[in-house]
């Protein structure tokens, strides 16, 4: 069975730049989907016409984005496009998005933190009652503080992969307990069906 990255770019770079954190994390045979940029309206198109529970499990980043002025998006069109997913099945496990050292527009950091947690609270009571698992990325990773980040002041260094790595793979065992058993094909980076 496959595991599938939906979401923005914290799954994207991770997917990207450090294949040898993904196998740890995912194993073997992972479809990656996620984006950078992608928000809540993308999921639709990442997950594709495959049913998500074909799935073992699906792992999702996503709140980042959403939560960025002015191509934002409202928590209630949020909490709709994640509902639409979480609706069709599957196994969930969600990367709750921590706040930025520094937005886009560094004087619009406050307020974009704000929204990340309002997000970030929508996204893991959503995926909790639909059975999944909801990770803290800032908890896992806050006591790397500033190194947490990429020069960006948004995305996350290997560093911060590396604490978070062992807790995806963790979530996937309590979700999916028998998903390292069954692995084949290794990454690919590949488009909806």
């Amino acid at each position: 069975m496959t595991v599938l990255l939906v979401g923005d770019s914290n799954l994207a770079l991770l997917y990207d730049r450090f294949p040898d954190l993904v196998a740890q994390a995912f194993g073997a045979d992972v479809e990656c989907r996620a984006a950078g940029g992608a928000w809540s309206g993308s999921l639709r198109q990442q997950i594709g016409d495959r049913p998500a529970s074909d799935y073992e499990a699906i792992v999702v980043s996503i709140g980042s984005s959403d939560s960025h002025t002015p191509y934002g998006s409202s928590p209630a069109t949020f909490r709709e496009n994640l509902s639409r997913e979480l609706e069709s099945g599957g196994r969930w496990i969600a990367l709750l998005p921590r706040d930025v050292l520094r937005a886009f527009d560094p004087s619009e950091t406050d307020e974009v933190n704000t929204r990340i947690r309002i997000f970030s609270g929508i996204l893991a009571d959503l995926v909790e009652a639909a059975g999944g698992i909801a990770l803290d990325v800032g908890a896992i990773t806050g006591g790397l503080a500033p190194a947490a980040y990429d020069d960006d002041g948004i995305h996350l260094t290997r560093e911060a992969y590396e604490n978070l790595v062992p807790e995806i793979a963790d979530a996937i065992t309590r979700i999916a307990p028998n998903w390292r058993d069954d692995v084949s094909s290794g990454p690919r980076r590949s488009m909806p069906r």
